[in-house]
């Protein structure tokens, strides 16, 4: 009885864990000779505490960071790094087009629509989180995969 117990406490304890949920992503092919390009993913927060993500990396590119689009008091818009993305238990976190985006740079070889990538983001804890992203066209206004991607844990 005492090893049910235990057991049941040690199930219990790692699905507390929390867990981001991608349920829509693309990454986007870029024409030959562009070295960057950009992933645009949700991402749901179904634990019951706060992820705070600080990390991002991808075989298909050297460095990737997040970024953001602002726009200035003359109506100019630019882009930077932030440091961080904050998703709150139950919340959806957008990354979209001319908002926040993980930015890739220095791509590895041309990215080819169809194909999928795979990226990994890391939270303050020193979680992983890994999805397989879809490369879609610049064409593309849709992402190809609506599929649910579910994955947490450390790689």
């Amino acid at each position: 009885m005492g090893r049910f117990l235990l057991s049941a406490l040690l199930f219990t304890a790692l699905n507390a864990q929390a867990e981001l949920i991608m349920l829509d992503g693309h990454v986007r092919a870029m024409p030959p000779g562009q070295p960057n390009t950009a992933a645009f993913l949700q991402l749901k927060n179904t634990g019951t505490q706060t992820i705070t993500l600080v990390g991002a990396n991808t075989p298909a590119a050297k460095k990737s960071e997040y970024h953001t689009h602002t726009m200035n008091d003359k109506g100019v818009m630019s882009m930077s790094q932030v440091p961080s993305i904050e998703v709150k238990p139950g919340q959806v976190f957008k990354f979209k087009s001319g908002a926040h985006h993980v930015m890739l740079m220095g791509l590895s070889k041309p990215l080819t629509p169809g194909e999928k990538i795979k990226l990994t983001l890391q939270d303050t804890q020193g979680q992983n989180y890994t999805y397989q992203v879809p490369v879609v066209s610049l064409l593309d206004k849709k992402p190809m995969n609506h599929n649910h991607h579910h994955h947490h844990g450390q790689e």
